[in-house]
C-alpha cells in the first residue's frame, strides 16, 4: 500500500488563540548542541557485540573479530547464495551495551553511521541494505533502513571496497534495551567476508545556512486578469464576496499565475516562536495566500495529530462556543493579510461519537477518529439514521463558523469528505457506495445551505489522484449542482533525482481540467507535497530542492489557480519548509525561496483586492434531482420503495426501471410533493418482470435522466463466512458487484483493475477466481483493499491459490489490524509460473510500525504489487480462496 495515505491522512490537531495581533519575527532561540557521539571502533575486540539472529538467511555466521580492516572491525563469513532470489534477507548484530538489564541511554541521537567493507569479487548480483533496529524501556520499537551505497564505495585495500553508510531515525524518547544492525542482503550472491567499523550514534539537526535571501514581489493586476463577469454558483443565495472570489480563482487560472496555500499557517509552526508565528512569514516576510483551517478545530482538538505533539508554543485548548470562535479569528486575521480562507473537515466517527454520550448536552467530538473506519458511519449519518442527530450537532459547528465569517463577508472554500476514493476514511470508498457517499455530501451541503442559511461556502471536491480517466474521476463525484471547484490530492513519495512523478502530475491535471472545461468549473488542487521522511517532509533527504518551483512549473502550464501543503507541527513533522535561526533552517529553504521569487507564484502580498470585482452570480443548475435510496450496487430482492429529491423548476417526475441489456421495463410518474420528494414502490409484480438481472434506477425530471444508479435484482448477498476474504463465487459473474467490494489504490501512471476470472486455467474450481490485473510504471504500485472487520483469533494463517505471472514483481499480501499495516513479501513466488497453493503463518506478518498483530481486529485485507526494477510491466496475477485458516 502506499503507506503514506494512511499516516497523512491524519489530519491537523491544534488549537487556536482567542488574540491574533499582528505577526512579529520570531525570538530565535540558540541551535541545540549536538549530543556527545556513542561509537564503536572495534580497535581490539568486538566490545560486546555479537550475532543477534537472521531472517530468510541460510546458516548461522558467528560475529567475528577483524584487524586487517579499518584498525579492527566486526565482521562474519557472509553467504546469501542460497536466498539471491530474496529481495530480503538479513543478518543481525546487537549490541551488549543495550540490554534490559542495563539500558542504554543515547541522549538526542537521532542518526547511526558506520563504515561498510565488503570484497567485489564476492559477488555477480545484487545489493545490500542496512536495518537499524531498536527497542526502549518504554516498550517502543524504532528502526530505519537504509540503502548502501556500494556502486560509489572508495578503495580500502587489498581487495576491499569501504562504503560509508548513515541511517536516520526518530530520537527514541527512552533508553535502548537493544540495539541492532543489521546486514540484509537483495538478491544477492554474494559470498565471503562482510564487516562493519566505526559504529557510531550522533544527533543531526539537519540544518543548513541560507543562501537566497527573498525578494519583494509585485502584487498581481487585477485590470490584467481575464475575470469572468459571471459565474455559476452552487449556491444560487451566494454573498456576493463568494462570487468575486470564484471570478478571481477563474481570472488566476487562466494566468500563469498560480497562488500557494499552507494549512494551519497561522496557528502552527515547526520553527521557533511565540503562538501565531508563521514558518512562511520568518522565512519569506510574506504569507501564503491561501490559508485553510480544519473542521477539528471548531471541536476543540489540540494534540491529536497520531501522537505528533504540537510546537512548545501552540495556544491552549478550549472547547465549545471559544473553539470556534478561535477559528473565526484566525480565518478573519488571514483574510485580512490577503489571504483566501479554507476549511477542511476531517470529521470524526460519529459512531464512537455518539457511544461517548454527551457532556452538558453537547456531544465530545475530541480525538482523531477519522481513520476509524467502522460503525457503517455514512448510512446511519442520514436522516432517518440513528446518527444523524450526532452528524447534524457537528455541522451546526461549520455552520456557526460559517455564518460568523459570512456577516464579516469573508467567503470560504469547503473542502469536505476529501479523498473519498480511498479507504483510509469512514467515508471512503470501502465503506459506502457511490450513491451514498454523493448523497451524504449532497446532505451536508443542504443542510448547511439550505436549514442553516451558509451562504459563503464555495465547495470543493477532492478524490485522491491519480485517475486512469475522466470516468475514473467522475465515480464518487456529487454532481454539478453541488460542487463549485472539483480538484485532487496527490503527494509524491520519496522523490528521485530523476523520476516522472511531475510527468503524471501533469496527466492527472489534463483529466481533471479537461472534466472541469465541459462543466464550466475552476480548478485546485487542495493537497499536495512532498514525503520523503515520517509521514512528512523529513529534516533531511530530499532529491528535489527545487520541488515547489518543478510544481509550479506544472501548475502554472495548467488551469489551476493554487496548491497548498499540509501544516507543520513540529520540527519533525512538517510539509513546507522552515527557519530554524535566523540564518539556518531546513534544507529545502533557498529552494522554496527561489519559488517565492518566481513572479508566477503569489502569496498573501500579492494578492490584490478582489473584492472590487463586479460579477453576477447564477445558480450552476437551475434544476436538478438524485436518487436517496436505494444505494448503488444495492440487490433488490424483496418489494421496496425507491425514493429521490429534486430541487429548481420542472413539471413532472419519473422512475424508470430497466434490465442489463437497458430495455425499459417500466417507467413510473411520481406526484411532486410539498419538500420536493418522491417516492414509488418496487412491486413483487415489476421483480417478476425484470427477473434475475443486474439494471438500473433512473430518475427523471421532465422526461430527462437526471440521476442513475446500477442495482442487482432478484440477486440476494451471499454471506461470507468470517474466516473467508473471498472464492468470487458470490458476485452472480458481475465485475461491477466484485469492484463494489474492493477499493482500489494506485501510484502515479499505474493501474488495478480487477475482474472475475472464469477460464478454468485461472480458477481453483467453482465458477470463478480473481483476475488481479495491474500496470506499473518505476517506482510505482498498485492494489485493492477489502474491509472486513472480522474476528481471526480462532486461525493462525491465510491461505489462497496463487497463479504467478513470472515478471518479479514484489507482491504483497497485507492485512491490517489496530490502523496498522502488516505484511509478508512474496516476490519470489511472483518470479515463478506455476499455480500454487500458500500458506501464510499470521507470524510471517511485519507489521510497518513495528506492532503486533491482533487477528481478533482484522479491520481489512489487501493485495498489492509494486515494481521491481525500471521498465513498465502490465500484466496478470490470478487468486482464489482466500481465507484464514487453522495449521
Amino acid at each position: 500500500m502506499n503507506d503514506r495515505l494512511l499516516r497523512r491522512a491524519v489530519p491537523l490537531a491544534l488549537s487556536l488563540s482567542l488574540a491574533f495581533g499582528a505577526a512579529s519575527a520570531p525570538a530565535f532561540a540558540s541551535p541545540a548542541k549536538a549530543a556527545e557521539a556513542i561509537s564503536w571502533s572495534f580497535a581490539k575486540d568486538l566490545e560486546g557485540w555479537h550475532y543477534d539472529g537472521k531472517w530468510a538467511y541460510d546458516g548461522e555466521p558467528a560475529a567475528l573479530h577483524l584487524a586487517e580492516v579499518g584498525g579492527g572491525a566486526l565482521a562474519f563469513d557472509a553467504d546469501y547464495r542460497g536466498q539471491k532470489e530474496n529481495g530480503w534477507s538479513e543478518v543481525k548484530f546487537g549490541s551488549g551495551a543495550a540490554s534490559e538489564a542495563q539500558p542504554l541511554a543515547i541522549g538526542r541521537s537521532n542518526r547511526l553511521s558506520f563504515d561498510f567493507y565488503f570484497r567485489p569479487e564476492a559477488m555477480t548480483q545484487g545489493a545490500f541494505q542496512t536495518k537499524i533496529y531498536m527497542k526502549t524501556t518504554a516498550g517502543a520499537e524504532v528502526s530505519a533502513v537504509t540503502t548502501i551505497d556500494t556502486k560509489n564505495a572508495a578503495d580500502a585495500g587489498n581487495g576491499w571496497k569501504k562504503a560509508q553508510v548513515t541511517a536516520a531515525f526518530d530520537t527514541p524518547a527512552a533508553p535502548l534495551t537493544m540495539l541492532e544492525v543489521n546486514i540484509v542482503g537483495s538478491e544477492t550472491d554474494y559470498c565471503g567476508k562482510l564487516a562493519i567499523d566505526n559504529i557510531t550514534l550522533s544527533y543531526d539537526d539537519g540544518y543548513v545556512t541560507r543562501t537566497v535571501q527573498p525578494t519583494k514581489q509585485e502584487k498581481v493586476d487585477l485590470k490584467k486578469l481575464q475575470t469572468p463577469a459571471r459565474v455559476a454558483l452552487t449556491d444560487a443565495k451566494a454573498i456576493p464576496n463568494a462570487a468575486k472570489l470564484y471570478s478571481f480563482l477563474g481570472g488566476i487560472a487562466d494566468s500563469d499565475y498560480v497562488l500557494y496555500g499552507h494549512m494551519n499557517d497561522l496557528l502552527m509552526h515547526a520553527g521557533p516562536g511565540a503562538a501565531g508565528t508563521s514558518d512562511t512569514y520568518t522565512m519569506l516576510h510574506d504569507y501564503p495566500a491561501v490559508m485553510p483551517i480544519d473542521a477539528m478545530t471548531l471541536a476543540g482538538n489540540d494534540t491529536e495529530y497520531q501522537n505528533h505533539e504540537p510546537p512548545a508554543g501552540a495556544y491552549p485548548p478550549v472547547t465549545g462556543q471559544a473553539a470556534i470562535d478561535r477559528a473565526v479569528e484566525a480565518s478573519e486575521r488571514a483574510a485580512k493579510l490577503g489571504a483566501i480562507v479554507s476549511l477542511s473537515a476531517h470529521m470524526p466517527n460519529f459512531a464512537q461519537v455518539a457511544a461517548k454520550g454527551r457532556t452538558n448536552g453537547d456531544y465530545d467530538f475530541s480525538g482523531f477518529t477519522s481513520v476509524v473506519t467502522d460503525g457503517d458511519v455514512v448510512r446511519r449519518v442520514m436522516p432517518g439514521g440513528d446518527l444523524n442527530a450526532v452528524f447534524t450537532s457537528y455541522l451546526d459547528k461549520i455552520a456557526a463558523y460559517g455564518l460568523a465569517l459570512q456577516e464579516k463577508n469573508i467567503p470560504v472554500l469547503f473542502r469536505p469528505y476529501h479523498e473519498n476514493n480511498g479507504s483510509w476514511f469512514w467515508w471512503g470508498a470501502a465503506h459506502c457506495s457511490a450513491s451514498e457517499f454523493k448523497n451524504l455530501f449532497r446532505y451536508t451541503e443542504e443542510y448547511l445551505r439550505d436549514e442553516k442559511g451558509v451562504h459563503n461556502f464555495l465547495y470543493v471536491y477532492s478524490p485522491n489522484g491519480p485517475f486512469t480517466d475522466e470516468d475514473d474521476y467522475l465515480t464518487r463525484y456529487p454532481g454539478d449542482a453541488f460542487i463549485d471547484v472539483p480538484g485532487f490530492d496527490m503527494y509524491q513519495e520519496k522523490p528521485q533525482a530523476k523520476d516522472n512523478w511531475m510527468e503524471n502530475f501533469a496527466k492527472n491535471m489534463d483529466i481533471v481540467q479537461s472534466f472541469a472545461a465541459k462543466h464550466g468549473k475552476i480548478t485546485t488542487i487542495p493537497e499536495t507535497g512532498i514525503l520523503c521522511g515520517k509521514d512528512t517532509l523529513g529534516r533531511t533527504g530530499a532529491q528535489r530542492k527545487d520541488w515547489f518551483t518543478e510544481a509550479l512549473n506544472v501548475l502554472s502550464a495548467h488551469k489551476f489557480p493554487y496548491f497548498s501543503t499540509w501544516s507543520n507541527f513540529n520540527e519533525d513533522v512538517f510539509d513546507q519548509p522552515y527557519m530554524a535561526d535566523k540564518q539556518r533552517g531546513h534544507e529545502m529553504v533557498d529552494g522554496f525561496t527561489r519559488f517565492y521569487n518566481d513572479p508566477r507564484s503569489v502569496f498573501a502580498g500579492q494578492m490584490p483586492d478582489w473584492q472590487k470585482l463586479d460579477v453576477q452570480a447564477v445558480p450552476a443548475a437551475a434544476t436538478y434531482g438524485y436518487l436517496t435510496a436505494p444505494s448503488s450496487n444495492a440487490r433488490i430482492t424483496a418489494p421496496a420503495d425507491v425514493t429521490a429529491k429534486a430541487a429548481g423548476t420542472y413539471q413532472k417526475a419519473a422512475f424508470r426501471f430497466t434490465d442489463a441489456a437497458g430495455k425499459v421495463i417500466e417507467e413510473k410518474a411520481a406526484a411532486k410533493t410539498a419538500d420536493d420528494t418522491f417516492a414509488v414502490p418496487i412491486t413483487s409484480d415489476l421483480l417478476a418482470k425484470i427477473g434475475k438481472t443486474v439494471g438500473s434506477i433512473d430518475f427523471l425530471l421532465d422526461g430527462k435522466t437526471v440521476d442513475s444508479l446500477r442495482v442487482f435484482y432478484n440477486m440476494p448477498e451471499v454471506r461470507l463466512p468470517a474466516e473467508l476474504v473471498d472464492d468470487f463465487e458470490n458476485c452472480y459473474g458481475d465485475n461491477e458487484l466484485l469492484r463494489g467490494a474492493y477499493s482500489t489504490n494506485c501510484g502515479p501512471g499505474c493501474s488495478i483493475r480487477p475482474s472475475l476470472a472464469a477460464d478454468t486455467a485461472h480458477k481453483n474450481g467453482g465458477s470463478y477466481g480473481l483476475d488481479f490485473h495491474y500496470s506499473l510504471v518505476k517506482g510505482g504500485w498498485a492494489g485493492i483493499i477489502k474491509s472486513m472487520g472480522v474476528d481471526w483469533s480462532a486461525y493462525d494463517a491465510v491461505s489462497f491459490w496463487f497463479y504467478p505471472d513470472g515478471k518479479g514483481q514484489k507482491f504483497i499480501i497485507q492485512m491490517n489490524s489496530d490502523g496498522e499495516d502488516f505484511e509478508v513479501n512474496l516476490t519470489d513466488l511472483a518470479k515463478q509460473t506455476t499455480p500454487q497453493h500458500v500458506v501464510l503463518p499470521f507470524k510471517d506478518f511485519v507489521g510497518k510500525n513495528g506492532g503486533t498483530f491482533h487477528p481478533e481486529r482484522l479491520q481489512h485485507f489487501a493485495i498489492y504489487c509494486n515494481t521491481v526494477g525500471d521498465e513498465p510491466v502490465d500484466s496478470h496475477f490470478y487468486l482464489d480462496d482466500i481465507r484464514a485458516i487453522r495449521q
